[in-house]
């Protein structure tokens, strides 16, 4: 399945020491495997009786792995669905709806490869921490069975904590509910069920055909454990904190602009430079009056979109020379994209690189915002804690919203909503403050 998989050129700048060489690289098109799950429909549980007959599956747990499969198979709209191997992984049962562990799911997918309803992809290690992890794909065969189906989603859990990737443990953990997890479980509760309600499609907009369903979708938080803890020894839930879903990896020029809602056209609206804005708002109480990505150094205007990525990954690091160093990573991997406009982006890189150097970009970037600078380079628990106001922030306007029934799509730090709401979501992206104060504290 090497065709299924983004190849990219790893020069010596990128790996000291090698000459030019090809490496497979994480496959990024596969999603990750959702154990929290469930739904009461009817149709579904008709489909994983017929699949669980004609495969000669005997064990009830077998047939409660079926219907997970199935399920992330419908919500992941035909996209490769990663799956562990590893029959020693342990699921939390408050993230496992269905109680179906590795060893049902391993055993599932092999009758169901067996019977030509998947295409299996197995994993490799590959140098240079480099490699693929398994995934499961639906074929032709079994798609035209899940098409029909309609969901009505009913997760485990919809606010979900895992590791401190500082630590290198990415797995979801058991936790103690607090007042602030009881009401963003109430709150995203109300905006699923609204999202229920709605039809979204991608469509061409010469005829108006529709291309991609977006339904079926459920929007989950996740945030990271920090070891920060309340007076009663509960986590804060103050890192992280975002929402992924089917909408989220379209593409921003060619796709999101074509997203259809209940057949009426969508706009979308974004908090401008959200992330040094919530900074400022966190810490002066208004945002940053201009652009805070418009800089110039000795005389030398910068390209925005390289001023942001100088600033975006400062506030993820913990030095300047480890600043650079991802700085051109990110622009290397532009190199191998076939997007004109990712590679007219590499190109200003180089160029700019002759002229300036990326820790002077950073030092001009952080005088011209003194007043936050002490933010940055502190490492990723600052920045995770940064990107869970944001998300706060994006999700006080998703509430707001949905208690006047206003569906909205999020991406990170924008909303799509029909084009008829655009006054209403531009009056409450201006007014909508941060609706855990305490978490503002915690940032200065």
């Amino acid at each position: 399945m090497i065709d299924q998989l983004r190849l990219a050129t790893l020069t010596p700048a990128s790996i000291q020491g090698t000459s030019n060489m090809t490496f497979i690289i994480k496959d990024p098109d596969a999603e990750s495997f959702n154990y929290t799950l469930d739904s009461p429909s009817a149709e579904l549980t008709s489909l994983v009786d017929k699949l669980f007959d004609e495969t000669g599956l005997n064990r009830q747990v077998h047939k409660r792995g079926l219907k997970l499969i199935l399920l992330n198979l419908i919500v992941y709209k035909g996209s490769k669905v990663l799956i562990s191997r590893d029959n020693n992984s342990k699921r939390l049962s408050r993230y496992n709806s269905l109680d179906a562990g590795v060893t049902a799911i391993n055993t599932v997918t092999d009758e169901l490869e067996k019977s030509a309803y998947i295409h299996f992809i197995t994993g490799k290690n590959l140098p240079f921490g480099n490699g693929i992890r398994s995934s499961i794909q639906a074929t032709s065969t079994l798609n035209s069975l899940l098409e029909p189906i309609t969901l009505q989603l009913a997760p485990s859990e919809l606010v979900l904590l895992r590791g401190d990737e500082l630590d290198g443990s990415k797995k979801l953990i058991d936790c103690t509910d607090t007042p602030r997890t009881v009401r963003i479980r109430k709150e995203l509760t109300a905006y699923n069920e609204l999202l229920g309600s709605v039809n979204v499609e991608v469509r061409n907009l010469s005829d108006l055909k529709a291309l991609k369903d977006l339904n079926h979708q459920i929007v989950q938080r996740k945030f990271i454990d920090t070891g920060e803890v309340d007076i009663q020894g509960r986590p804060l839930f103050n890192s992280g904190g975002r929402s992924y879903s089917a909408w989220s990896s379209l593409s921003g020029s060619t796709e999101r602009p074509h997203i259809f809602m209940d057949g009426q056209p969508t706009i979308e609206v974004d908090y401008q430079a959200s992330a040094i804005n919530v900074i400022y708002r966190a810490l002066t109480g208004a945002v940053y009056a201009g652009d805070p990505y418009t800089l110039s150094v000795r005389g030398l205007k910068v390209s925005r979109h390289l001023v942001k990525a100088v600033a975006t990954t400062s506030l993820n690091s913990k030095t300047v020379k480890g600043t650079s160093t991802t700085v051109g990573s990110i622009y290397g991997e532009l190199a191998a994209s076939l997007k004109l406009e990712d590679l007219a982006k590499y190109s200003d890189y180089q160029s700019t690189k002759k002229k300036v150097k990326i820790k002077d970009i950073l030092e001009a970037f952080l005088n011209k915002h003194n007043p936050i600078r002490h933010i940055f380079l502190r490492g990723k628990e600052v920045g995770n804690k940064v990107q869970c106001l944001e998300s706060d922030l994006v999700f006080a306007v998703v509430n707001e919203l949905t208690k006047r029934s206003i569906p909205t799509l999020t991406i990170h730090d924008s909303f799509i909503v029909k084009a008829s709401d655009k006054e209403t979501l531009d009056t409450l992206v201006a007014t909508t403050d941060f609706p855990d104060q305490d978490l503002v504290k915690g940032l200065i």
